[in-house]
């Protein structure tokens, strides 16, 4: 008799066990699967981050957690080209010539790949064509601007093999200085990487608030903000 009623409690305890051993492992893989999702995420994020600079680029700036008025967070990655790029990148002549486009390098593919959102800069020098006055000479130039954007935006969209979102930033004609000899410094190539953001962040807002935190450091972004004609205002000038 004895045997018979402790059967049915081996198997009530052997049912319990199962269930818990299932429950134990259900619990495991979705930690393992948590976890393997937050580690390529991490790498992801890191990579992006810490892409090294490519050859085509002089300076690479670094802007974590830029904040938009609403605390809305977005770091960028700001890439200031050499001399060379600069050249071939913003003369009047490659802006009109299809056949003089730039052969980026596979180091600079990789950096513009990993980017969420990539900007590129237009800005014109403070030149004018002579005989038209300074507001006819500055409209002129400011639409130079853009079509220098436009033709950045180009380029990059050429080089780049994922659907990037690319926007077109043109800060517009370079503010009169007292000596000027060489203004090919003012028609500088700029590409501004989003390399994270968090959902809802104004683009705007946050790349000002980048730029106003880093100018000491990184005098291309004082310039952007304060030295160009379509900058001084309280929001960018985009190119649609």
């Amino acid at each position: 008799m004895a045997s018979k009623t402790s059967s049915p409690e081996r198997r009530w305890s052997s049912a319990r066990a199962r269930i818990a051993w299932g429950v134990s492992t259900a619990a495991f893989v979705i930690a393992g699967v948590g976890l393997s999702y937050a580690t390529v995420v991490e790498v992801d994020r890191l990579t992006r981050i810490s892409t090294p600079k490519p050859p085509e680029v002089a300076h690479d700036v670094i802007v974590r957690n830029a904040k938009d008025q609403q605390g809305r967070r977005a770091s960028f990655r700001v890439l200031l080209f050499t001399d060379e790029f600069r050249w071939r990148m913003s003369s009047y002549e490659s802006l009109e010539s299809r056949l003089d486009e730039p052969s980026f390098t596979p180091e600079m593919k990789a950096v513009l790949e990993r980017a969420r959102e990539i900007i590129v800069v237009g800005a014109s020098s403070e030149e004018i064509v002579p005989g038209l006055s300074l507001e006819a000479g500055r409209k002129r130039e400011e639409g130079r601007a853009a079509k220098r954007a436009e033709r950045i935006a180009t380029w990059v969209r050429a080089a780049i093999t994922k659907p990037i979102p690319i926007r077109k930033l043109n800060v517009g004609h370079h503010m009169p200085t007292k000596a000027a000899n060489d203004t090919s410094d003012q028609r500088r190539v700029v590409i501004i990487l989003v390399l994270e953001r968090e959902d809802g962040t104004d683009v705007d807002q946050a790349l000002r608030a980048a730029m106003a935190l880093e100018s000491i450091n990184a005098p291309v972004f004082e310039a952007l903000l304060t030295r160009y004609s379509l900058s001084a205002f309280k929001t960018f000038t985009w190119v649609e």
